[in-house]
Formats: C-alpha cells, structure tokens, sequence
C-alpha cells in the first residue's frame, strides 16, 4: 500500500484532530463540569435562601398574627372599659337625679308647709278679729272679756 503525500497529510490532520480533540475535550469537559459545579452552587445558595426567606416568612406571619391579637385584645379591653365607664356614669347621673329629686320633693314639702302654717296663722288671726267684734258687739262687757280670755289661751295652746 503506497499512500501519498495527500494521504499523508490527511492522516496526519487526522491524528492531529484526534489529539487535540482528547485535549480540548478534556478542557471543555473540565470547563463545562466547573460551569454545571458552579451553577449547582448557585441552586443550592438560592434553594438555601429559598429557605430562609420562607422561614423568615412564617416567623413574621407569627408576628403578625400575634399582633393582629394583641389588637384584638386591646380594642375588646378599650370596649370593655368604655362600657364600664359608661356604666359607672349612667349609676353617677341616676343618682344625682334621684338626690336632685329628693331635694325638690323636700323642698316643695317645706314650701307646702310654710304656706299652710301662714294661712294657719292669718286664718287664726282673722279668727280671733271676728271673733272678738262679733263677742264685743253681741256680749256685755264682763261676760265677753272672759270669753275673749279663754279663747286666747285656748288658741295658744294650740300652736
């Protein structure tokens, strides 16, 4: 078998090809297995945020469930107060106006008997005027005197 120069030069470019290409594939799978190393890193730091920011989520969930209770409670203590408040204020006013109302009944009693005992008095006054023109007039002198005299006292004695 003679082989030319073509031929030669073609096995040559073979054999050359075929050692680059143990070289250059070594490189670019090296290359290629650092890059898919890489990339898997990186998937695992971001699967490892993935995690924490879910973490940190539920945590502030928490929180804010938390508050959102805490704000119940605070709203239902405010009402509560406010209820009591209003109660306490409803029993104050009830009062007052109970004791206003005892005053003004006692007041308008006083006043009921400040004008009876006036009447009384001038009734009793006018009375004994009557009376005693009526004695003086019809009576003689003597007879009424004593009249006059009794009634007075007995008059007295009643007040």
């Amino acid at each position: 078998m003679y082989f030319d120069e073509s031929a030669w030069v073609a096995l040559g470019f073979i054999i050359f090809i075929g050692l680059v290409w143990r070289k250059v594939g070594t490189a670019l799978g090296s290359l290629l297995d650092s890059r898919a190393q890489k990339i898997q890193e990186e998937l695992s730091e971001a699967e490892n945020l993935r995690s924490e920011a879910e973490a940190e989520l539920r945590r502030l969930k928490i929180l804010q469930n938390e508050a959102e209770e805490d704000a119940k409670q605070i709203v239902a203590d405010a009402r509560a107060t406010a209820d009591r408040i209003q109660s306490a204020a409803v029993e104050k006013a009830e009062v007052a106006i109970k004791r206003r109302e005892a005053q003004a009944t006692a007041k308008i009693a006083a006043a009921e008997d400040a004008v009876i005992t006036d009447l009384r008095t001038k009734a009793t006054s006018i009375a004994i005027a009557a009376s005693k023109e009526v004695l003086a007039a019809e009576l003689n002198s003597e007879l009424g005197s004593s009249i006059i005299d009794d009634s007075l006292s007995q008059i007295e004695s009643l007040k």
